[in-house]
C-alpha cells in the first residue's frame, strides 16, 4: 500500500486535512504553488490539481533535511 509519504505528489484532499480549509481553496494552494514551481523550475513535470510533494513539504516548511557538520 502506497501511504501520503510515498506518493510523489499532494492532492487537495491532504491539503484540506492538513490546513483544514475548503476543497476550492485548495486547489488554489495547489494552482499557485504550481506557478511558482513552473517559475523556479521551467522544465518540472505539473499535474493540474496536484503538486509535487517534495515542493509543497519546502514551502510549507513541513520538512528540512539536517545537514551533518
Amino acid at each position: 500500500m502506497i501511504t501520503k509519504e510515498e506518493t510523489a505528489y499532494v492532492g487537495p484532499e491532504e491539503i484540506m486535512e492538513s490546513w483544514d480549509v475548503s476543497r476550492a481553496t485548495a486547489y488554489n494552494i495547489i494552482r499557485r504553488m504550481n506557478e511558482q514551481l513552473r517559475k523556479a523550475h521551467p522544465s518540472a513535470l505539473i499535474i493540474a490539481g496536484k503538486v509535487n510533494r517534495k515542493w509543497y513539504e519546502e514551502s510549507c516548511l513541513i520538512k528540512q533535511e539536517r545537514r551533518c557538520q
